[in-house]
């Protein structure tokens, strides 16, 4: 319900942006263009965010630690493959 409230707060600033711009006269034809610029740069906008988020975490996933092993690891490993 929380998402339906956030669609319809944007729908208002969107719809508010228009008309503060325009001195409150509202045409079909500039609007859609209004509609189309917007919804293009949130759209890139979103996907600017997507992706710095996933490069983030794809560098947080490559460990400085990974393949090192603990003090307690090495003495079990070599415990267990003792030959």
């Amino acid at each position: 319900m929380k998402l339906l409230y956030y669609f319809l707060l944007l729908f208002v600033v969107l719809l508010g942006g228009y008309l503060f711009i325009n001195d409150f006269s509202f045409d079909n034809e500039s609007f859609s263009g209004f509609l189309l610029n917007t919804l293009f740069i949130f759209l890139v906008a979103c996907v600017t965010i997507l992706t710095v988020v996933l490069l983030v975490l794809a560098v947080k996933r490559k460990s400085v630690h990974k393949g090192i092993m603990t003090i307690q690891e090495y003495y079990r490993y070599k415990e267990y493959n003792a030959d």
